[in-house]
């Protein structure tokens, strides 16, 4: 593709929310320190050597592809990014007052591995969309993501079309999303996007995904379920994003707006 706008990355929020406005994403520099992305890298890569030697593993793509889910749960390095300040404060313009956490889970690309299908994250909602994004995401790259390596791909400008895209669309129209370990790309739910096949001889391309939407949509991962206790009772910051208390008429206990037991 040619003369195709991209994202710059930047440590400018306002460049940033420029690009999220104009591109349906923005690519934020040293967010997470190289030493703090090296530390997260790892605890991934030895969960998902954990999970497939106990058999619990979500691995596709006929092993190249890996996903490690419920990262909450976890320890409590995926707690603080799933807080941090400068993605919540991007996820308010997008999402707006009380956005939750729909799921928080790694996204590890291995050699071999085809393209995902082209999708927008907010594909469960039937066209034609609202002029706002139900859902939003941030990618925290943990390596460098290059073209080769399977690099996030997507439609700059996809965000404004009102709809997903169709099943039949190549990965020809995309452009890869890339940036040194350490960047976070922040994007609309609408942007057209998939992670790109791995074509390197011996990488493995680690990224975690931060995935957020409007309080009155339901999440992804049903967390009144899936969380631990001992993780609300250690991190009580996280009720809120996850739905534990109130959002205007939602959420209430037995009719009432007040708050209701603490499991």
């Amino acid at each position: 593709m040619t003369d195709v706008a991209t994202a710059t990355i930047t440590s400018d929020l306002d460049r940033a929310k420029a690009d999220l406005a104009a591109l349906g994403y923005c690519l934020l520099e040293g967010v997470m320190k190289a030493d703090r992305a090296a530390a997260v890298r790892t605890r991934i890569a030895d969960l998902a050597e954990a999970e497939i030697a106990a058999g619990t593993d979500y691995v596709y793509e006929n092993g190249a592809n890996q996903r490690v889910w419920t990262l909450l749960n976890k320890g409590d390095e995926f707690a603080d990014i799933a807080l941090d300040p400068t993605v919540t404060d991007l996820m308010s313009q997008l999402l707006g007052y009380g956005f939750l956490l729909s799921n928080i889970d790694a996204n590890i690309a291995g050699p071999g591995g085809k393209p995902m299908f082209l999708h927008a994250d907010q594909s469960f909602a039937p066209p034609p969309w609202p002029p706002w994004p139900l859902v939003a995401n941030a990618m925290w790259m943990l390596d460098d993501f290059t073209a080769e390596n399977g690099a996030t791909r997507v439609v700059p400008g996809s965000h404004l079309k009102g709809e997903g895209p169709v099943p039949t669309l190549e990965d020809k129209i995309t452009t890869p999303v890339t940036g040194p370990a350490g960047t976070v790309m922040v994007f609309d739910g609408r942007l057209w996007h998939q992670t790109g096949a791995n074509v390197t001889e011996g990488q493995r391309r680690h990224g975690i995904l931060a995935y957020y939407c409007r309080p009155f949509v339901r999440t992804q991962e049903n967390w009144f379920l899936s969380i631990d206790p001992d993780v609300l009772e250690r991190r009580p910051e996280l009720r809120a994003l996850l739905g534990y208390e109130l959002y205007l008429s939602l959420g209430m206990v037995d009719g009432m707006p007040r708050q209701g037991p603490r499991f």
